[in-house]
């Protein structure tokens, strides 16, 4: 009997390529339209829910409001920014039981001087944590260690 190992390695890797490129190609191929508005948005959340498991770069624009974990927004750890302007200020709470229990942070942040930053700092939300915010502000998934 022959070996004919690489043969056999090459048809694989062949086979792979053929599936990975069709599997991509079928991605971009998904008709959206076909959904039902609950499923339209059950996929939304479980997409967002991914970049931020993981840890894909993104940034959200928020206006000031409360927001659950897990409902308004995926549960994992951000970069808050606060987009406070002129003389705004306010407090950034984290509450946990959907707003109910124990506080977990507190802040008080305002909109920055000339030429200035504006304040960040980090904030990670469980599943079912509320975010408080009495400013305008933005949430960029923690990626790590921010140069700038």
């Amino acid at each position: 009997m022959k070996h004919t190992g690489w043969k056999a390695g090459l048809l694989a890797l062949a086979l792979c390529l053929m599936l990975l490129t069709g599997a991509c190609a079928a991605a971009e191929d998904v008709d959206l339209s076909a959904l039902s508005d609950a499923q339209l948005t059950a996929l939304y959340d479980r997409a967002a829910a991914e970049i931020v498991s993981r840890g894909i770069r993104r940034t959200a624009t928020l206006p000031k409001g409360t927001y659950i974990a897990g409902e308004d927004l995926p549960a994992g750890r951000y970069v808050f920014t606060c987009l406070a302007t002129g003389d705004d200020w306010g407090n950034v709470t984290v509450y946990s039981e959907r707003g109910s229990g124990k506080q977990l942070l507190w802040e008080v942040v305002a909109a920055p001087e000339d030429g200035e930053e504006p304040e960040t700092f980090m904030v990670t939300l469980n599943e079912g944590d509320a975010l408080r915010s009495g400013v305008p502000f933005s949430l960029t998934v923690y990626t790590g260690a921010l140069f700038r």
